[in-house]
């Protein structure tokens, strides 16, 4: 039962993320927009850390760490993603960054010399088509105009960023530096 429900939040929050990116465009800058986004989101992480009691003092080594998170996981990613959704659909965006999976796949063997099973690739490949179908009719409707380039560039761009963000996030937890504690001094 636990799993399951951590899998129906993990897609309506991820899923929930592209529609909210929509609402922020145009209203201000995509840069202010990000701003606030993780202002709001460091001031409940860390409030959350503290109200857990959970340790906020940390030395060079692990903020180090946590720069490379908020560049990585909070920064520019994001704001690829941002872009990209000004010149395609929420849906196509999200198509686009599914290919991290493929990404996350890949760096892990290059960075960590991960071993990866075959059937790590048949379920990403699953993952990927799932969501193609999901999206069926946006894809259908795409023409290969100028807009729709730059869109998947900046949508790919984003993803191999957060990518690199997930390798980073993957070694900090490897030296046990605490996920929570990471994540809100990334943001």
């Amino acid at each position: 039962m636990a799993n399951l429900l951590l899998f129906v939040l993990s897609v309506l929050i991820w899923g929930a993320t592209w529609y909210a990116i929509d609402f922020q465009l145009g209203v201000v800058a995509v840069e202010v927009s990000l701003a606030y986004r993780y202002l709001i989101a460091a001031v409940l992480t860390f409030t959350w850390c503290l109200a857990r009691g959970k340790r906020l003092r940390f030395g060079w080594a692990e903020h180090r760490y946590f720069i490379l998170l908020g560049m990585f996981l909070f920064g520019f990613n994001y704001l690829s993603a941002y872009h990209a959704q000004i010149y395609i659909s929420s849906a196509l965006n999200a198509i686009g960054f599914s290919a991290m999976i493929w990404m996350n796949i890949l760096n892990a063997r290059l960075f960590f010399g991960t071993h990866i099973a075959s059937r790590t690739y048949a379920g990403a490949g699953m993952g990927l088509v799932g969501i193609i179908i999901i999206f069926w009719p946006e894809v259908q409707v795409v023409s290969l105009s100028d807009t729709i380039i730059i869109g998947a560039f900046f949508s790919l761009l984003g993803a191999l960023i957060a990518s690199f963000g997930n390798i980073v996030s993957q070694s900090a937890q490897r030296q046990r530096i605490p996920i929570m504690q990471a994540n809100a001094g990334g943001m």
